[in-house]
């Protein structure tokens, strides 16, 4: 199988760094803004990769639609989750394809953690929450129980959703925030306790 990080940025070095942690061929970057050597790779455009079965992809983008935006256009190639070593996942818990688990992540039993998700360095997703499609929960995050997290979502750096809650689809909750109340679809909330900075 040929393996292409799609995203030669500063994610795509961290997406690397664990697949190879995680003893995992990687075949180069993909990306149509950049061109060259990344980490000793190379540097590939879209068309540049053969449209044939054996070749997959992992999106290494932090932007939550772009991912969405990526993963519906080229759904002829296959699909690629990286979970680092040092990550920590529970036996019960599910991950699907194309997800990224970094460093020090934590997904707890009965979770389940959907497609093209990020769950970024020391982020927890704590016991039976159900996360959506294209989320991206940032470094040091954390995820109460039985938390849902709708499709799209960011969860910024340090914020904390209580048990319980949920997330609307698209909502953005902002660094350091403490969320203490459900947050509606397409709301960004900021602050502790957090509240609504505007609603989309």
């Amino acid at each position: 199988m040929n393996r292409y990080i799609y995203g030669a940025g500063g994610h795509g070095k961290v997406v690397l760094d664990a697949m190879q942690g995680a003893m995992m061929d990687c075949s180069g970057f993909v990306d149509d803004r950049a061109a060259g050597v990344n980490s000793g790779l190379q540097i590939y455009s879209t068309s540049d990769i053969p449209d044939k079965v054996g070749v997959s992809l992992h999106f290494a983008i932090g932007n939550c639609k772009t991912r969405e935006h990526l993963a519906n256009s080229l759904d002829k190639f296959g699909f690629f989750s990286v979970i680092h070593p040092a990550a920590v996942v529970a036996k019960t818990s599910e991950i699907r394809q194309g997800t990224f688990l970094a460093a020090l992540s934590i997904v707890a039993p009965d979770a389940s953690v959907g497609s093209h998700c990020i769950i970024n360095h020391a982020a927890v997703v704590d016991h039976d929450c159900l996360v959506a499609d294209f989320v991206h929960i940032a470094p040091h995050a954390v995820l109460g129980g039985g938390v849902r997290v709708g499709k799209g979502v960011l969860i910024g750096s340090g914020a904390v959703v209580l048990p319980g809650l949920e997330i609307g689809d698209y909502a953005i909750v902002g660094a350091g925030a403490v969320v203490t109340k459900s947050v509606s679809a397409r709301t960004t909330v900021v602050g502790n306790p957090a509240r609504i900075l505007n609603k989309l």
